[in-house]
């Protein structure tokens, strides 16, 4: 089942969002589900945190292993 609901947005923003998604041939709707939903991803946040715990050892690893 899915569920309404509504959010308020300057005209600006709403022009971008609709542009945004004309662009990638979808609709204003459609582009804020995807968008919230790899937001919510679990596997994707755990990713982010991988990945922001190898820039903080970035050096580490090319004195380790080079280039």
């Amino acid at each position: 089942m899915s569920r309404h609901v509504t959010i308020r947005l300057d005209e600006e923003f709403h022009d971008r969002l609709k542009a945004r998604a004309a662009a990638m041939g979808t609709t204003v709707t459609a582009l804020i589900t995807e968008v919230t939903e790899r937001e919510l991803d679990e596997d994707r946040s755990n990713f982010l945190s991988g990945i922001e715990e190898f820039a903080v050892h970035w050096g580490y690893f090319q004195e380790r292993f080079g280039n």
